[in-house]
């Protein structure tokens, strides 16, 4: 009964019916960061550029498990101000397609798309309307994405339009 079980365990987790969110087990932090992403499925209708901030869009979600109806881990690229429904970043360099399934980065670093006012080293910053990140401002704010660690990264090789975020979603009842 007991080996059943556990062959029955990873046909679960080998079909991807059992999914988890990831977080790096072994890591080394001299030179590389750590970060815990989510596996995401973007039904919005549009593709979800890389490095841009998401939100959640359970309402969406449409399981043809009738049960699990707004309650799948959907996306939507953010359009709300420092939404309550900020999920995280979708990951450099790794665009989501619309009706397909990603990654985003829900803790850690990441580079994130600026808007024309973004935030400053050290400073709490939110998600703009349009996806990108931008200073968080006192007032009806009711999340932070997290905190910038380098507004203008010189050394990414990026160039200018991103900055370095440590992705940490903080909800607020401001």
């Amino acid at each position: 009964m007991r080996r059943l079980f556990l062959v029955a365990l990873a046909v679960l987790f080998t079909c991807g019916i059992a999914s988890a969110t990831e977080i790096q087990g072994v890591v080394e932090p001299k030179n590389y960061p750590t970060v815990w992403t989510e596996t995401v499925y973007n039904g919005s209708g549009a593709a979800i550029s890389s490095g841009t901030i998401v939100e959640w869009d359970f309402e969406t979600s449409d399981s043809t498990i009738n049960w699990y109806d707004d309650m799948c881990p959907w996306v939507q690229t953010a359009d709300g101000a420092s939404d309550v429904w900020t999920a995280g970043v979708a990951i450099y360099g790794k665009d989501i397609a619309d009706g397909s399934a990603g990654q985003i980065i829900i803790r850690g670093p990441a580079y994130v798309l600026e808007h024309s006012t973004p935030g400053t080293a050290n400073q709490l910053c939110g998600a703009h309307t349009d996806g990108t990140v931008t200073a968080d401002g006192a007032g009806a704010n009711t999340a932070a994405l997290g905190v910038v660690i380098d507004a203008s990264p010189s050394s990414s090789g990026l160039g200018s339009g991103y900055s370095i975020v440590y992705v940490d979603v903080t909800l607020s009842d401001d």
